[in-house]
């Protein structure tokens, strides 16, 4: 046989072998959005908890609350809608400001540093937003990873048709 025809088999291969891989990579990515969004919920669902145990230690506890479950609300529509995983971080993002706020206020509260319930949900909320803290390391790393295949990638005009694009780095 030619030379040139194995030279061709070994590209189409190469070409084959790294789509794949680049499938994988994004299959890998929407897990990581998935699990994700998983601690995400987790964590907003221990809000409410919160705001039960503390609603009678508290002094203008509608006020200290309305913001965070303003935001556990739109959480609730975006959620329902679509899959955004941009828009949905970014209200995280702020859900995690509103937490640390009303954790700040409640512990200068003495009542409830001394109720169990309370310290049991701080807990388990701080050790799921470490949780999440990993995560997103893990998930810029591997975004960074795939967008720079895609970059490789888009520099052949073979690979133009295969149709991955970038992903976003949050």
């Amino acid at each position: 046989m030619n030379i040139y025809l194995y030279i061709l088999i070994a590209i189409v291969a190469l070409l084959w072998v790294a789509t794949f891989w680049i499938y994988f990579l994004y299959k890998r990515i929407d897990n990581f959005e998935h699990r994700l969004m998983l601690l995400f919920s987790k964590r907003s669902d221990i809000f409410p908890w919160i705001y039960e145990v503390s609603s009678d230690k508290l002094s203008r506890h509608k006020e200290i609350f309305a913001e965070a479950l303003s935001l556990r609300k739109q959480e609730f529509s975006l959620m329902s809608t679509n899959r955004d995983i941009d828009g949905y971080i970014e209200l995280q993002w702020n859900i995690h400001h509103e937490i640390n706020f009303i954790f700040q206020v409640c512990n200068k509260n003495q009542h409830l540093l001394k109720d169990k319930n309370f310290l049991y949900l701080r807990d388990i909320m701080i050790a799921t937003s470490s949780e999440i803290s990993i995560e997103m390391k893990k998930y810029r790393r591997i975004i960074k990873i795939y967008n720079q295949i895609i970059f490789y990638k888009n520099c052949s005009v073979v690979w133009l048709l295969i149709p991955f694009s970038k992903k976003t780095v949050l």
